[in-house]
């Protein structure tokens, strides 16, 4: 499935959710921030997580995905920030 440790770490907002901060470890791999609600399940994150730094391995179509599937984007999937080191 995937080939890094994935560290989080949250914190509680006054909105309720929570900020999911999480890193893969390596010096040269990825960190970021996502938000999720209070509901939402640990396999659910690391999940989501997961599909999103994988696919950076085609990052031409993940970084413009909205060209390449207009009608087939997920209106509620979150906002999710990933910066490479």
């Amino acid at each position: 499935m995937c080939d890094f440790k994935l560290k989080l770490e949250t914190k509680r907002l006054q909105s309720g959710r929570f900020q999911v901060n999480f890193s893969t470890g390596l010096t040269d791999g990825y960190y970021g921030y996502l938000l999720a609600e209070p509901q939402t399940a640990v396999s659910d994150i690391i999940s989501k997580i997961n599909r999103h730094i994988t696919a950076f391995d085609n990052s031409e179509r993940y970084l413009q995905r909205n060209l390449f599937s207009l009608g087939n984007r997920q209106v509620n999937s979150g906002r999710i920030l990933i910066f490479k080191r």
